[in-house]
């Protein structure tokens, strides 16, 4: 009980439930109909971890197959030591919100819903732009790519540096704003916040990032070459950011070639939702190797 009472207390939001999902449920929904269960005793096991990739192993691992509930259900309980390091680590540069908090659709630069963040950093790790989330969580640490990823300790770290880029980045192109001319003509990119506020985006951008740090998916991680890359791609964007912070709106707005992106979103396509993400991946792919030459996006935008 005195464990129970140090949870409840200040610890709360560091607990999941990492096996019995199946149980759990039905031990719920035996309470709805039958109160005086409530009086039972039930047998709990508190596993504690100052490793928060170990934790989320044996997580995974003894929930493989168990699927009984919404899948943004499962990633908010799964990976909620994930979502909590970074909502941490990232205070006061991205708010995250719980299902329920806020609206569904973001309201501005830095909200994201904790399961859409959940969603992005297993895009990372697995350095793809689309995966079946019910698979996932299924098969998660039976992949090598992601025992590999999530077993390196910085990995949650880079996934965390990567979402800082991706909030400054916006918050450059955030300042643009069309005249009512140009507005008239756009559809889809309404303004410079659009380039990164759609979900497709950022799982373009997330990829991206995890290609360029760790390489082509199926090739090994060399740790090192990652180091690497991460420093100088930071420094190139990093001053890439301060020279596009200094234009004006016109400036901007010929940086940017807003009208350009509209017209390559515009393909038609019969998966509008799939065309989207691997576009942004290879547009991003192009932004992060060409971020010290770039005049503006049309390298990205053009990008195959």
């Amino acid at each position: 009980m005195e464990l129970l009472d140090i949870v409840g207390q200040d610890f709360i939001d560091r607990v999941s439930v990492i096996d019995g999902m199946q149980r759990t449920t039905a031990i719920l929904e035996a309470l709805e109909s039958r109160e005086e269960l409530g009086v039972k005793e039930i047998r709990v096991e508190f596993w504690v971890s100052d490793n928060i990739n170990s934790l989320i192993y044996r997580m995974l691992v003894l929930n493989t197959g168990q699927v009984p509930w919404e899948i943004g259900r499962q990633l908010d309980t799964i990976y909620s030591p994930f979502a909590h390091k970074i909502k941490t680590e990232l205070a006061g540069k991205v708010d995250i919100f719980t299902k329920g908090e806020v609206p569904r659709r973001s309201v501005d630069t830095g909200q994201y819903q904790s399961e859409k963040i959940i969603e992005l950093l297993l895009l990372f790790s697995s350095r793809k732009s689309e995966l079946d989330l019910k698979d996932k969580i299924a098969e998660d640490f039976a992949r090598l790519d992601m025992i590999e990823s999530t077993s390196h300790p910085v990995f949650l770290d880079y996934f965390i540096e990567t979402l800082k880029i991706l909030v400054s980045v916006n918050e450059s192109f955030s300042r643009f704003q069309p005249d009512d001319d140009l507005k008239q003509r756009l559809k889809r990119v309404t303004s410079g916040k659009d380039i990164c506020a759609s979900f497709p985006s950022m799982v373009g951008f997330c990829t991206a990032m995890s290609i360029y740090l760790f390489d082509e998916p199926g090739f090994p991680i060399s740790w090192e070459k990652v180091d690497v890359n991460f420093a100088e791609l930071k420094g190139k964007l990093t001053e890439l950011m301060i020279k596009i912070d200094h234009y004006n709106n016109e400036e901007l707005s010929s940086f940017l070639q807003i009208e350009l992106l509209e017209e390559k979103l515009g393909t038609k396509s019969g998966q509008v939702g799939r065309f989207e993400r691997d576009f942004y991946k290879k547009a991003f792919l192009a932004f992060f190797k060409h971020a010290d030459r770039l005049q503006d996006l049309s390298p990205c935008w053009m990008a195959r």
